[in-house]
């Protein structure tokens, strides 16, 4: 049980000090602005309430009206997500446009 208890904290203690550099929810725009700087990027203003989306190189910051509601840490990956599938002798490759995804179904009977 103490156990439990020391890993609990711990983990609690770890994702607290990890959130602590990010803007907390409730700080206004003219804050993070202050307290940040510029992002990156800033998007318009979308639907009712407005909801907007500042982005920085390593996170996003999610505002409603002129308050922040949520950020987001950006993960880097190393690697890519997905592999490219072999493909079988039966079937030709073909390269997609840009825009477009292949998706391969294998079918057994």
């Amino acid at each position: 049980m103490k156990n439990w208890i020391l890993v609990s904290a711990l983990f609690f203690a770890g994702s607290t000090v990890y959130a602590a550099d990010l803007p907390p929810q409730g700080m206004s725009m003219a804050k993070v602005q202050q307290k940040y700087g510029m992002p990156s990027t800033k998007t318009k203003a979308i639907g009712k309430p407005p909801i907007t989306r500042w982005i920085y190189p390593d996170y996003t910051v999610v505002f409603e009206y002129k308050h922040v509601v949520q950020s987001v840490r950006m993960i880097k990956e190393d690697t890519p997500a997905a592999t490219t599938p072999q493909t079988s002798p039966d079937t030709t490759p073909s390269t997609p446009a840009a825009n477009e995804a292949v998706i391969k179904l294998d079918v057994q009977q």
